[in-house]
């Protein structure tokens, strides 16, 4: 059986309209991705804007359509970055743990922001809290974070240093999330690097609290043991 053939005339006829027809299209798609991606940079931006506002109210309404955004897949990981860095250098002390909030509750919704929760945070220091029995204590710490590489001291920040009593012998250095243990095991080596003597201690299967602490967040307890020798030295005149 023969198949038929379409005529020359009859294929540029079929050329014209699908050309006809699509180049419309392609148009309009296009514009519509403009749009959005004009319409998601305006969203950023207010975002930004709002959150760096000088009105509290207004950084909480820079907050909430944070966590909006989030929800919607709005907001690349290097902003979240971005935004997690300003918050926790504002003079706003109760900024960052809003902006926390509000990643915590999105991942909630939106699954994938758990994913870029941890990799803004992996960009960022790791937030130790460091509890120590004494005034003493307290001092010699300044002087070990002081006696870091900037390198090292570029790797942390730390929000506080309070008073804790709790009895132990060991510094320890405790880790929350299963996610951290790489990073706990490199601040321990820093620390032994200062002759601070630290155990790593791992919470994240037997605190069933630690799983409420943002990823990046440690805590060191100082114990009864030995100091190091840059606490015990006298500077020289």
């Amino acid at each position: 059986m023969d198949i038929p053939t379409i005529s020359k005339p009859m294929r540029d006829l079929i050329v014209q309209v699908l050309a006809t027809v699509m180049i419309p299209l392609t148009i309009a798609g296009t514009g519509l991705y403009y749009t959005r991606w004009q319409q998601n940079l305006n969203d950023l931006k207010t975002m930004i804007d709002l959150v760096s506002d000088q009105s509290a109210d207004r950084r909480k309404y820079g907050v909430a359509m944070f966590e909006y955004l989030l929800k919607n897949d709005k907001v690349p990981v290097e902003f979240v970055a971005a935004q997690l860095d300003y918050a926790n250098s504002s003079s706003d002390k109760d900024l960052l743990p809003l902006m926390e909030g509000a990643l915590m509750k999105a991942s909630l919704e939106n699954p994938a922001v758990a994913e870029t929760f941890k990799l803004a945070l992996d960009r960022l220091p790791s937030r130790l809290f460091v509890h120590v029995l004494d005034d003493n204590q307290a001092e010699c710490m300044r002087k070990v974070f002081g006696s870091l590489k900037d390198f090292d001291r570029g790797s942390i920040a730390v929000p506080s240093i309070i008073h804790a009593n709790w009895g132990g012998t060991d510094h320890e250095l405790r880790v929350l999330q299963e996610s951290d243990l790489q990073r706990a095991r490199d601040l321990v080596n820093m620390f032994n690097g200062t002759g601070l003597r630290v155990k790593l201690v791992d919470l994240s299967q037997s605190w069933a609290g630690a799983k409420k602490v943002r990823p990046n967040t440690m805590e060191l307890w100082l114990g009864t043991g030995p100091l190091p020798a840059v606490c015990t030295t006298t500077a020289s005149n």
